[in-house]
């Protein structure tokens, strides 16, 4: 699809120059002789006037001057009358004054940047002047030039015939320009909304402001959209021309991947381009004149800056900036030829004469062919990505099968006690672990645990804790004593991690529970409609192997229920409050509902009032009956 829509483009661009190179013959731009004195129409035809040597190539006149008088002579050799038309290849020009004398009297005609079309002699984007001679006429016509900024008069003779032949060629060959830019505007801005990647916004905010430019700069704006407007338009067009500066080098910040090859060169440029961007807004406050003289500098200093960009982009391995180099060679190219044949030091052809517009067309093009490559690339890389994320969900599956197998398939059972589990890890696994050992009917020993950390390698540390917690099996009688064996073993087992757990041993006929606890959050038990909790203070496990553990001891008479949990079921719920204060107000309110419905509830209030899981849960209610 990409390469399709660039082919079309090029063949339109091998179009417009077909259309272009295709026109009649045009006869010799007439030899002038020039002026810069301060004369009057009167002195000048009076030949007060100090004339430079006649010179045929001599149109551009630089940024300095603001006015030229300019002499030529116009023959028609034949028989019979001829129509010419004068054209000056300026349609930016402030003011032309023309004069001639026929048949003793003197004619004069005036044209200004803010005339309408309904005002000119003759609608172009151009000035342009009818002159009719009479058979083997010979006329002398002046012409006094004046304009802010660059001073520049291509003069061009046609027979009417000739110039409306060139005028129908020369819009043909401009709409195909203009054709060329819109398509891939649109296109790229299609991919745009379609990948959302902002080097193609960038670009589409270029190759918008190309087309004001050029519409701007080439007559067009002032032409075909505002004809009988009076408005100026000149002051708006380094506006646009420096917001192009300002898009191509946000595109070309973002196209090349400055930030992470050459951070430092990132900066130079988005510095550069925002300079240029403020500088934009305040166009309007500048003289024109300065801002001509200053485009002067500030165009070839940043297009010189991105094309250093890209080629050191390229020599560090983005092979795609080859395009983006490529492009910005073209522009300038044809930048140079088109001025060099505008100053009348290339003679006129093709190329010279659609400088400008060959380069730009050219550039996008080849700017569109590198954003194509970058698509492709990214296009691979999401691929890529994509299969790498469909093998690290598969281990992710299987690390999750196998965090399952440690922990129990089932909740602990016997006729002294209910139990409900729930384990709601932060990611597909957690660090939150639990076990049980039975024996018979009258004893059951609970552990829980909570590795610091989350994810796939906390769940891995609480397999550590589980052959811990097996290895000791045989001081499950004694809380106290199970902790600090399982203290030893992960101190030795683990590395820069920490483990909270804590140890309950049920004796139902005693109806005691012994438990102790190394870093965990207290034991609640609900007795008789009342919230009550026991804590046991303790070092975490995997700190210091020679830790003795305490121990507590509570009597239970059936009707108890009690709450054991990891930390994850309370923590950043409310800050700078103690976990009493946040779990037993909504544990009050449903402490007489059944032991399933409760334990609900009891999940169901602290994640309404929870904004954000941050950690594993392990939450496990326990029913004395």
């Amino acid at each position: 699809m990409i390469r399709r829509v660039l082919q079309n483009n090029l063949w339109l661009v091998f179009v417009f120059l077909s259309v272009s190179g295709c026109t009649a013959q045009l006869p010799e731009r007439p030899t002038i002789q020039y002026s810069f004195q301060n004369l009057t129409l009167e002195q000048v035809l009076n030949d007060e006037v100090d004339w430079s040597k006649p010179e045929k190539m001599k149109y551009n006149f630089g940024y300095w001057k603001r006015f030229v008088w300019v002499k030529f002579e116009l023959i028609n050799p034949s028989d019979v009358p001829s129509h010419y038309i004068l054209d000056i290849e300026s349609p930016w020009v402030d003011e032309v004054f023309l004069a001639w004398k026929s048949l003793g009297k003197v004619e004069t005609t005036v044209f200004r940047g803010t005339d309408t079309h309904a005002l000119k002699e003759i609608p172009h984007r151009n000035p342009v002047f009818s002159l009719d001679l009479s058979p083997n006429e010979k006329r002398t016509v002046y012409l006094k030039i004046a304009n802010v900024g660059i001073l520049s008069a291509p003069l061009r003779i046609w027979t009417r015939n000739s110039f409306l032949d060139r005028v129908e060629r020369d819009y043909i060959a401009n709409g195909i320009y203009f054709g060329i830019i819109s398509a891939l505007l649109l296109y790229n801005l299609l991919i745009f909304i379609s990948v959302r990647e902002k080097a193609y916004l960038f670009y589409c905010l270029y190759l918008t402001t190309l087309l004001v430019n050029y519409a701007l700069l080439g007559g067009f704006f002032k032409q075909l959209l505002i004809p009988i407007s009076t408005l100026n338009v000149k002051p708006y067009l380094y506006t646009s021309v420096n917001a192009s500066l300002l898009f191509v080098g946000l595109f070309s910040l973002t196209f090349l991947n400055l930030k992470t090859v050459q951070p430092k060169l990132d900066r130079l440029i988005l510095g550069s381009a925002v300079a240029i961007g403020v500088y934009s807004v305040f166009s309007f406050l500048i003289p024109y004149h300065w801002m001509e003289i200053s485009f002067i500098y500030t165009f070839p200093y940043f297009i010189l800056l991105l094309v250093s960009a890209g080629i050191y982009s390229y020599w560090k391995g983005v092979k795609s900036s080859l395009f983006f180099v490529s492009a910005w060679v073209t522009l300038f190219v044809g930048v140079i030829v088109d001025s060099l044949t505008k100053a009348s030091i290339l003679p006129t052809t093709t190329f010279g004469r659609y400088g400008v517009q060959i380069g730009t067309a050219l550039e996008v093009v080849l700017f569109s062919l590198a954003l194509g490559r970058r698509l492709r690339f990214l296009l691979e890389e999401n691929l890529a990505s994509q299969n790498q994320l469909s093998a690290i969900r598969k281990d992710f599956e299987i690390a999750r099968r196998i965090q399952m197998r440690i922990l129990p398939a089932e909740v602990p059972k016997s006729e002294h006690i209910s139990a409900i589990v729930s384990y709601l890890p932060l990611y597909d696994i957690g660090g939150d672990f639990y076990d049980y050992f039975e024996t018979n009917g009258n004893e059951l020993g609970i552990v829980i645990a909570d590795v610091t950390g989350h994810g796939v390698s906390a769940a891995l540390d609480s397999s550590t804790v589980k052959i811990a917690f097996r290895n000791a099996k045989s001081f499950m009688h004694s809380p106290k004593e199970l902790m600090a064996e399982m203290n030893q073993f992960l101190c030795t087992s683990l590395h820069a991690r920490f483990v909270s757990a804590a140890y309950f041993y049920f004796d139902f006929e005693a109806m005691k529970l012994t438990f102790t606890s190394a870093g965990n959050p207290p034991l609640i038990f609900i007795r008789d409609g009342k919230v009550q909790s026991a804590e046991c203070p303790g070092l975490l496990l995997g700190v210091r192997s020679d830790f003795s553990y305490e121990q507590k001891e509570v009597y239970l008479k059936k009707g108890d229920r009690l709450l054991i949990f990891t930390d994850g079921l309370y923590e950043n719920l409310k800050p700078n409050e103690d976990l009493y204060s946040i779990l037993f107000p909504e544990i009050r309110p449903i402490v007489d509902l059944p032991q399933n419905e409760f334990h609900q509830k009891l999940l169901d209030r602290l994640s309404y009032i929870r904004t954000v899981l941050k950690d594993d849960i392990t939450f496990i209610s326990l029913d004395i009956v």
